[in-house]
C-alpha cells in the first residue's frame, strides 16, 4: 500500500488535523473519567449495592466509536492506494501534434447541396478547425500510455501543452481552444516543426513522432521547413504531414445573411496549398504524407500512423494502474460516526 505524494502544505494540514483529533479525543476521555452526577438523587444510600444496568455499562460506547472513526477518516484523507506493479512498465510513443490555427482553418469543405441541406435544418457546417479538434479529442481519448504534446501555429508557433500522460487536462484545454486564440495571419510550418522537435529533444522513447496538421503552404516562417525536416531526420524524429481540406474551392463563413432565406452566406475561396513541400518533409524524416478531405479521413490517417510503429518501452510508475483504498477506511468511519450520533441521541442519551 502506498500514499500519493502531496505538496508540503497538504502535509501540514493533514498533521494539524491529526493533532487536533488527538487533543479532542484526549479531552473527551479525561472529561468522562471525572465522575459528575448527571442528576442528583436525595437518597443516594438507597442505591448502594444496586448493579449497573446495560445502559450504564455502555455509556462510553459512543465515545469509543468516535475514537475508532476519526483515525479511519484521517487515513482515508491520505488516499492510500494499492499499485499493480505488473502494469508499471509502460509501452508508449512520444507524439507532438503541430496544429494549424491560421485563418484558413475556418473554411468549410462541403458541397453546395449539402450546405443548403444543413442550413435548412438550422445547423452550421463544421469548419476545418472544429473537425481537427474533434478528431484530436478522440485521438487523445484513445491513448493509454502514449505521451502527447501540442504545438499550435498561425503567424507564430506556441506550445499549448508539453508531453504528458494527463489526458484529462489535454482534453479540457482542447475544449477551451478557439480559432482566434492566436494571430492566424500566417502559416509558419518551419517554426512549428522547430518547436515540436525541441519538445522531443529529451525524450527517452524509442519512437518519437511529429504529426503536422495543416491546410495551407508555409507562409511567414523564419526557419526553413525543409531544414527542420533534415534536423528531425538526424535526431530520429519522424514527421507525418497531414494536409486537410479538399482540392476544390472551399467556403468561408461571412457575417452576411441572405435577405430571402435568412441563411448565412458562405463565400468561395481558393486553397493555396503546397502538397509537394509536405511530401518532401515526410520523405526527409522517413514519414509519409497524408491528404485528409474530411473528418473520417483525418481520423483514419491518425490511426494509420500509430499502427505502423512498434511500441517503445518506458518505465513510468506514475502511469501504473492503482486501486484506490480510501473507501475501505472512509465508509466504516462514516458508519461508526452515524452509529455514535444515533446511540448518543437515543438509548444512550445523557442528561441533562
Amino acid at each position: 500500500m502506498i500514499w500519493p505524494e502531496y505538496p508540503l502544505w497538504n502535509h501540514v494540514v493533514f498533521w494539524a488535523l491529526v493533532a487536533a483529533a488527538a487533543l479532542a479525543l484526549g479531552h473527551a476521555w479525561r472529561t468522562r473519567r471525572v465522575r459528575i452526577a448527571a442528576m442528583r438523587f436525595p437518597a443516594g444510600h438507597r442505591l448502594n449495592g444496586v448493579k449497573r444496568g446495560w445502559k450504564a455499562r455502555l455509556v462510553n460506547l459512543p465515545l469509543g466509536l468516535r475514537t475508532v472513526a476519526l483515525p479511519l477518516a484521517l487515513v482515508a484523507l491520505t488516499r492510500p492506494q494499492l499499485p499493480h506493479e505488473e502494469t508499471a512498465e509502460v509501452e508508449g510513443i512520444d507524439i507532438v501534434v503541430a496544429l494549424d490555427l491560421s485563418g484558413s482553418m475556418a473554411s468549410v469543405d462541403i458541397a453546395d447541396d449539402a450546405l443548403v441541406a444543413m442550413q435548412n435544418e438550422g445547423k452550421d457546417p463544421p469548419d476545418r478547425f472544429t473537425i481537427a479538434i474533434d478528431v484530436l479529442r478522440e485521438f487523445i481519448q484513445g491513448r493509454k500510455y502514449d505521451r502527447v504534446g501540442l504545438v499550435v501555429f498561425g503567424k507564430q508557433a506556441f506550445l499549448q501543452f508539453p508531453l504528458t500522460l494527463d489526458y484529462g487536462v489535454m482534453i479540457r484545454m482542447l475544449d477551451r481552444m478557439r480559432l482566434g486564440d492566436i494571430d492566424g495571419g500566417g502559416t509558419v510550418i518551419g517554426n512549428a516543426l522547430a518547436m515540436s522537435i525541441a519538445r522531443l529533444r529529451e525524450s527517452e522513447a524509442k519512437t518519437r513522432l511529429v504529426i503536422l496538421i495543416t491546410d495551407g503552404e508555409d507562409n511567414g516562417s523564419n526557419i526553413s521547413p525543409l531544414e527542420m525536416a533534415k534536423e528531425a531526420g538526424k535526431r530520429g524524429v519522424t514527421v507525418f504531414p497531414i494536409l486537410v481540406g479538399s482540392d476544390d474551392q472551399s467556403r468561408q463563413p461571412t457575417e452576411l445573411i441572405d435577405a430571402f432565406t435568412g441563411l448565412r452566406i458562405y463565400k468561395k475561396v481558393d486553397n493555396p496549398v503546397n502538397p509537394a513541400l509536405l511530401k518532401q518533409i515526410g520523405d526527409e524524416t522517413g514519414g509519409r504524407f497524408y491528404r485528409a478531405t474530411d473528418r473520417k479521413g483525418l481520423s483514419e490517417d491518425l490511426r494509420d500512423i500509430l499502427d505502423e510503429f512498434e511500441k517503445s518501452r518506458l518505465v513510468d510508475y506514475a502511469a501504473a494502474e492503482r486501486t484506490e483504498l480510501y473507501p475501505w477506511f472512509l465508509l466504516p468511519a462514516l458508519l461508526l460516526l452515524l452509529l455514535e450520533i444515533l446511540l448518543s441521541q437515543t438509548v444512550l442519551r445523557r442528561f441533562p
